[in-house]
């Protein structure tokens, strides 16, 4: 490798800038579309939590105005501002979309980045598109490309958001590939380091970072285009990627924005297989919670090593708790899970069944991981035992949710969230996508936070 154009950066930033990169076909703008929808639904539906609030009181405190809207309020600042923002405010309640070969959430950084970024000029729909699946190919194959990073369960996302934000920014700002190769290679030496996956015996809000590193991704594009150089090899350091693995068939193969995961509740998602396995026994045997007697979850090893309280003190101890989630699950029913109520935490019946569920590692199904994160249920009642295997849950590319079902997802937190007025204009706009396309919706979402933010005010006097 003598030559910059022989780097893994460089080679990323040929195929980014290139002309017609990517030629998005009639499928992949559609799972774009919905998945931008989505992510709006997620981060509407985190607004109000505290890792959401602290990002927007330290962004006034540290950032200036600008043009880029802060979703669902009546804020303005600059895009990587804003970007941070509604990062966090998407990722608060670990209800984003996801990859499997990232085993992490690409949309949770490259869409408000994308976003915040188009505000500041003119650009096509085709173009934030593109930038979205640019921004989800780089990230998921820089992600899958992280050496040693199942031995060391280095999963947070955080740690190559950065490079999907820096591909999409760099995109729009339509920077040569020069400029574009340092971004990404800023952006991998800057990354955060996060604690890997289990590490920790306490959660908090930080959980995978995914805001910082939609941030350090601006970051790095201002710097390249300052003229600040990097390690353009950084991509090709054995002990940190897989260069050839990070550019192996880009652009012959087909793109990773396809194989993105939606998901119906709002926890991690290697708890998602389990919730369906244990509602397909409840639904077609007429199970009812308290005729549970035990639970055993066989599942992939770091679904087990998830900290799987039986009585969580915060949400985000339940949001990586398999006994727990399943207790909401049996007794208030899967929908719960969509916008768990905190007030729940506590509850006697939940802890009491939570108690009942054991929770094991399969080597065989752990064997599958991260291309799939299946689970098997095996229950025991009063009415008999039973057990059922879900190999692809619900939401996953192989057993998706319908666009029905993903603007459905949207209306309900949307009707829980804002006043029936400002929810029933912005489903307007949603179900107006396949004529009108995104631009009705995203200043819907400015008139939502605009009507949000005098209604709190005017509550407030």
């Amino acid at each position: 490798m003598g030559s910059e154009a022989a780097w893994t950066a460089s080679k990323l930033a040929e195929w980014i800038a290139a002309p017609d990169t990517p030629s998005l076909p009639t499928a992949t703008r559609r799972k774009a579309e919905d998945l931008v929808v989505d992510l709006l639904g997620s981060a509407l539906a985190g607004f109000d939590n505290p890792a959401a609030r602290a990002a927007r009181a330290t962004a006034c405190d540290l950032f200036a105005a600008g043009p880029s809207h802060i979703w669902f309020s009546s804020g303005r600042q600059s895009p990587a501002a804003a970007a941070f923002q509604n990062s966090a405010a998407a990722c608060a309640l670990d209800l984003d979309d996801g990859h499997r070969i990232a085993s992490g959430h690409p949309g949770a950084a490259v869409i408000p980045a994308v976003i915040a970024q188009a505000e500041t000029s003119e650009h096509t729909v085709d173009e934030l598109l593109a930038a979205i699946a640019i921004g989800y190919e780089v990230g998921v194959r820089a992600a899958a490309a992280q050496c040693d990073r199942l031995q060391r369960r280095e999963f947070a996302s955080g740690r190559w958001a950065p490079l999907a934000v820096a591909a999409s920014v760099g995109f729009l700002r339509h920077c040569n590939p020069a400029v574009l190769a340092q971004a990404l290679a800023i952006a991998a030496a800057h990354r955060p380091a996060l604690i890997p996956s289990g590490a920790s015996r306490t959660l908090g809000h930080v959980k995978e970072g995914i805001p910082w590193g939609t941030l350090t991704g601006f970051v790095a594009v201002e710097l390249a285009e300052h003229g600040l150089a990097a390690s353009l090899d950084v991509l090709d350091i054995p002990a940190l990627f897989d260069g050839d693995a990070i550019v192996d068939r880009l652009g012959s193969a087909r793109l990773a924005i396809d194989g993105a995961y939606i998901k119906p509740y709002s926890c991690c998602r290697w708890i998602h297989a389990p919730v369906d396995a244990l509602q397909l026994i409840m639904s077609s045997h007429h199970l009812k919670a308290q005729q549970v007697s035990s639970l055993v979850v066989q599942t992939i090893g770091p679904a087990a090593r998830l900290h799987n309280a039986r009585n969580p003190q915060t949400p985000h101890e339940a949001q990586f708790s398999v006994p727990y989630c399943m207790a909401v699950a049996a007794i208030d029913g899967p929908d719960a899970l969509l916008l768990p109520d905190p007030g729940a935490l506590g509850r006697p019946d939940l802890i009491a069944f939570a108690s009942k569920v054991v929770v094991e590692i399969d080597p065989e199904l752990d064997a599958q991981f991260p291309a799939r994160t299946p689970a098997r249920v095996l229950v025991k009642s009063s009415q008999g035992d039973y057990s059922s295997l879900v190999e692809y849950p619900r939401g996953d590319f192989a057993n998706p949710m319908s666009r029905d079902e993903v603007f459905g997802k949207f209306e309900r937190i949307a009707r829980h969230t804002l006043d029936p007025q400002a929810a029933s204009s912005l489903m307007a706009t949603v179900f107006d996508i396949p004529q009108q396309g995104l631009g009705p919706l995203l200043r819907a979402v400015s008139l939502a936070g605009i009507a949000r933010s005098a209604a709190l005010a005017a509550r407030a006097q």
